[in-house]
Order: C-alpha cells, then structure tokens, then sequence
C-alpha cells in the first residue's frame, strides 16, 4: 500500500515539472540550454529517447558526432536508419515517423562539418571510410538488430550510394533522393557531384553550392547574408576559376574541383562512383523530372544493378516525381502547375512507400516491392509504372530541321525543299558577352530569384537572333515523350572550340512556350572527355546532343520546339570559343556557328513517343 501511494506521489509531481520542462523549452533562446532542455523534454515532446553528439571514432582516430534517436517502448533491439549530413540538421517528421515505426535513426554530421572532428573538409573524398565505420559502430550497439538502411536527399542521398560501394555487409537498403550526384567517371559521364554536362560546368549549381555550403577549413562558416547579391555581382566575371573567392570570405573547394582534368586519376580518391564499383545494397532510387541528377538516377540504377555481387544488390528500383531537386511531392516546378487531378496525384505516400521498403529488407515483412520502374506523367496527370527503362511501348520518331524555322517528321529525300548535295545551313553570331539566358532548367543550389528551377516561359528567347528555333505544326492528338530526347546535329564554326545547345520545348496555343530538357556539346569533346580535339575553322562535324529523360505529354493543337544557340547562361559556364584553358581564361573570340540541313548534311532530333489514341 506504502510502494503505490509513493508512485502516485511520484506521476502527480513528474506531470508538473513535464509542463515545465516544455515551457521553457519554447522559452529559452541561450543555445546551449535549449539544447540541453530539447534532449530533456523530447521523450515528453515526440515520445523518443534521444543522445546527442556521441563521438564516434573512424578508423584514423577523427570522432564524428553522432545523434541516436530511439523508440520510448519497446524492447528491441531495431533496425537502424543511418543519415548523414553536410548541413547540420534532419527533418524532426522523419525523425518521430520512424523512431515510432519501430526504427532507431541515427544523424551524424560528416568530417569537417559542426560537431564532427576533421580539419579540412571535401564533399565526398571520406564518405565510403566514414560510413563504413559508422555502421561497424552502430552495430556493436545492443540497441540495434544487426541491419542498418540509409535515407536523405541530395547530398544525404549520395553518400548513401557511396556508402554501398564500400559493401558493408550489415548496409542492408537505402533511400536516395535526388543523390545523382554521387556518379562520377562511370559509364563515360564524367558527372561528379551532377556539377558537369558533357564536359561543360554547371555553374550556377556550382558556385552556389560552393559558395554556400563548401567551405574547406571552418567547420560551421555562416554564409554572408547577401551572398545571392555577390553572386549576381560575381557570376558574369573572369576566369570562372576565381569566381569563389570573389564572391565569399572563406576558402572553398571550388577551385580544385573545376580546374581537375574530367580524366585524371586523382578523381578516384575523391570517392564519386566509377565503373570498377560494385554493390550489394538494395536501393529505391527517387529523383525528380526537373532535377539535373536525374539521368544519373538511372544510370546508377543500372550500374548498381550489373555490377551487384549478391541477389540483394540487384533490387534497384527507380521513382521520378514530376517536381525539382528535393521538392519530393510538389505540385509546381518554376511557373507551371503539373496536372489537374491534385487529390490522386497526392494520394503517393512516400512516407508509407520509404517505410514498407524498410519494413521488407530490415524487418523481413511481406511487404510488397514498388515497380522496378515507377514515374509521373507531366501533363498527363497520372503514373505509369515498367519493368525497363525505357519501356517497350516506346518508339523513336524523328523530325528533321527545315527552311523556315520548320521541325518536319519528313525523310529529308522525300523533300523537294533543295536539291540533293546541295549545301543549305543556318547561322548565327555567338558572343560570350552576351549569352542566352538560362530561363529555367536544372538549375540548383542558387540563392537568387531569378534562376527558377523548373519549367519557365522561354518566349522572350524568340526575340534574339543567335537562337534558332525549329517548331512543328500543330499536333493533331495527345502523346506522351517518354525517355531521353537527343539532336542529331552537323555543325560548324569560325573558332577553335565552341558549344551548342539544345532545349526542348512545349508551344502552347496561346504562344507562351515552356522547356522539357535541355543539354549541351563542348565542340572539343565530340569525340569523348579522353580526347578533346580543338575544331578546325568552317569544317563540317557531326555531333550529338542526348538530353535528360523526362515523362510529358505533348496535348492537342499545342507544337514542339528545337531551340539550339550556344549558351544557357548561368546554368551552364560559357565557351569563350578561344580554344584555351576552359576556366583560366579571360579573353573571348566572337564566334559564326552554323546548323546544316542539307540532304547531305540532315540534322534531326530524335523523341521517344508513346502514342495517346
């Protein structure tokens, strides 16, 4: 009797002080106790047990700081999800989602990075080693059952791939969301960290990501408060090389990153995915139309795939949401709404989706496997799932480049339009000073309003004279573009190197214009990264240009566009058409580029298509 009137005592005088704990966790600004109150009061605020800022040790002796979020109930031991992070924080919904779904989650910051030991810090030149020794720590845990998956988006997302790479045998599955950018020289991209296209930098996802988020000495450096005013100030200037310093404090590694050669060695010890790479860890693979990693998610799927050493390994799956980089779920990409029939579009629970993907591979439940192949329809307003990618209904239709601004589903010997041989071109002036405006597209990472990630209206480019635009009539039904557009071009130019690009775009009836994809060739890696070769003045070549995939449906009296020129400014760093070092330079050469469409020289562009009727 005395033992249950002292544990009444007890639960009257805890409810007091619970209210007090939350009162002055709300109330607190001084860092330090509201760090201390928060892990106090969180078994009280989301019924989770959380241990902040363990160390744990790597295998060279550098400590990481470590979060452990586990289940107030329950026995155990769990299943653990591991998130890594660059930027110092994790979404508290993911948090209470799995730790209540029965999951420890641990968050640690990477090397270099807040409370993490590590004096210098590089994006992923750590990332195989460290995860590697986390999850060799994690499972000596009695908390924790022995399997352990991965989940995060973007940078969170690619040092899971990494992390499969290194084939810990308790890294069970992940989640990667928009993570891309993990591929490096594999399958002959040369992409690393999503920050080249074909050779050419990205760089107002570059420069700003650097600028933001790359600082190599200071663990925490705060970015300036103006910096989308530096960037707007700095972007335009020469050499590229030197843009960063221009534009924040502190050191970054910006620098050594664009000046490396795409083919040398070194860039296997910064740990971005190559062909030699194999895996063993089950993967869901989630990007976005509009996300410039997008590609990759593909290629990575695959590769992971071919080159599994177990059954596990070879469970890649992919879905592609309609939206842009890690905007999982959203309804809107630049300026375009996506569809009309939102309550069915947002009935895709991705939440459920991660969970019932963790609940097979680390809990062994029956749960049922997403499709190998799961994607969103632009304008179509619905999903379609495959086995393959890209899938059997697809067929390729071609349209070649016409007089008059024409895109012409003709073969160009059935057109009395010239004689055959005879040589009929386009051309325009290209001038690094003043380059066509990105409006849109893949961009990322960049503070300023003006570079809108996602679909934009391109018409004021119809206005410029070094963009040539070829549009079909209008379509006379419905159909679906579905894999990876690409432009068969011949070309020439007055210079010893240039670019052309190439950017698909929907004409609506009423004359607005909007962009699919976009890409672009570097003149001097026509014949691949390993071998540039400067271009020889007025000289004929042959050149392609495939672009992302995309899932869009063309509707109804609306056109399709062909825009090419030779720059997407600030997307894309610019050729200054001298032929020199490609970020070093800071003399320009106005260049005369020319599109053939002779019968000799008939350039096309190419549309996977999967008719509506």
């Amino acid at each position: 009797m005395m033992g249950k009137s002292r544990k009444m005592v007890l639960v009257a005088a805890i409810g007091p002080g619970c209210v007090l704990l939350i009162l002055l966790y709300f109330t607190t600004a001084w860092g330090p106790v509201r760090s201390w109150l928060a892990d106090v009061s969180m078994p009280i605020r989301h019924g989770i047990y959380r241990t902040r800022n363990i160390m744990v040790p790597m295998r060279d002796g550098t400590k990481l700081a470590t979060d452990i979020h586990r289940p107030l109930s329950g026995n155990g031991p769990y299943p653990v999800l591991l998130v890594r992070m660059t930027y110092g924080s994790y979404d508290q919904t993911y948090i209470d989602f799995f730790v209540k779904n029965g999951y420890v989650l641990v968050a640690q910051d990477v090397r270099g990075r807040y409370d993490s030991e590590g004096d210098t810090y590089s994006p992923h030149r750590y990332s195989r080693n460290d995860g590697y020794d986390t999850i060799d720590w994690i499972v000596k845990q009695k908390w924790a059952s022995g399997k352990v998956g991965t989940i995060g988006c973007s940078y969170l997302g690619e040092v899971q791939i990494l992390l499969a790479a290194a084939k810990h045998p308790n890294h069970v599955a992940l989640v990667a969301e928009g993570a891309g950018g993990a591929m490096g020289s594999a399958m002959g991209t040369y992409d690393y960290f999503g920050l080249f296209e074909n050779g050419v930098f990205n760089l107002a996802s570059g420069l700003g990501w650097f600028t933001g988020a790359g600082a190599t000495y200071d663990k925490v450096t705060p970015r300036p408060s103006d910096l989308a005013r530096r960037l707007a100030a700095e972007i335009k200037g020469l050499p590229v090389a030197q843009l960063a310093q221009r534009v924040v404090p502190y050191k970054t590694g910006y620098d050594d990153f664009i000046l490396r050669p795409l083919t040398d060695p070194s860039w296997m010890e910064e740990g971005y995915i190559s062909d030699q790479d194999t895996f063993g860890t089950a993967a869901l693979h989630v990007n976005t139309w509009y996300d410039q990693t997008v590609g990759d998610a593909f290629r990575l799927a695959q590769l992971m795939a071919e080159n599994s050493i177990n059954k596990r390994g070879k469970a890649q799956h992919v879905l592609i949401d309609p939206g842009i980089h890690c905007h999982i779920g959203e309804m809107t990409t630049g300026t375009v709404r996506i569809g009309e029939m939102e309550s069915r579009y947002l009935a895709l629970d991705y939440g459920k989706i991660y969970l019932d993907w963790f609940e097979y591979w680390l809990k062994g439940k029956p749960k049922k496997m997403p499709p190998r192949f799961k994607y969103f329809v632009i304008h179509a307003d619905h999903w379609e799932t495959s086995d393959r990618w890209p899938p059997e209904k697809v067929h390729v239709r071609k349209f070649h480049l016409r007089s008059s601004g024409r895109l012409d589903p003709a073969m160009p010997y059935e057109s009395a339009e010239h004689s055959e041989g005879e040589t009929v071109f386009d051309s325009f002036v290209y001038d690094p000073r003043d380059p066509v405006p990105s409006l849109g597209g893949t961009i990322c990472c960049m503070p300023r309003a003006i570079d809108i990630q996602g679909a934009v209206d391109q018409s004021p480019l119809k206005k410029r004279k070094d963009v040539l635009i070829y549009t079909t009539d209008a379509l006379r039904s419905d159909f679906d573009l579905i894999g990876n557009a690409k432009a068969t071009l011949y070309v020439a130019t007055s210079t010893p190197d240039t670019d052309f690009t190439f950017k698909l775009v929907d004409e609506y009836p009423d004359g607005t214009a909007y962009n699919l994809q976009d890409g672009v060739v570097r003149l001097r890696y026509r014949e691949g990264m390993a071998h540039p070769k400067l271009a020889e003045p007025n000289v004929i070549y042959r050149v392609e240009i495939e672009l992302r995939p995309i899932a869009y449906r063309f509707k109804k009296r609306h056109r399709i566009s062909a825009y090419f020129s030779s720059s997407n400014f600030p997307r894309l760093a610019r050729n200054l058409n001298t032929g020199g070092p490609e970020y070093t330079g800071t003399e320009i050469a106005i260049s005369e580029n020319s599109i053939y469409r002779s019968n000799q020289h008939a350039s096309f562009i190419e549309l996977p298509v999967v008719s509506t009727d």
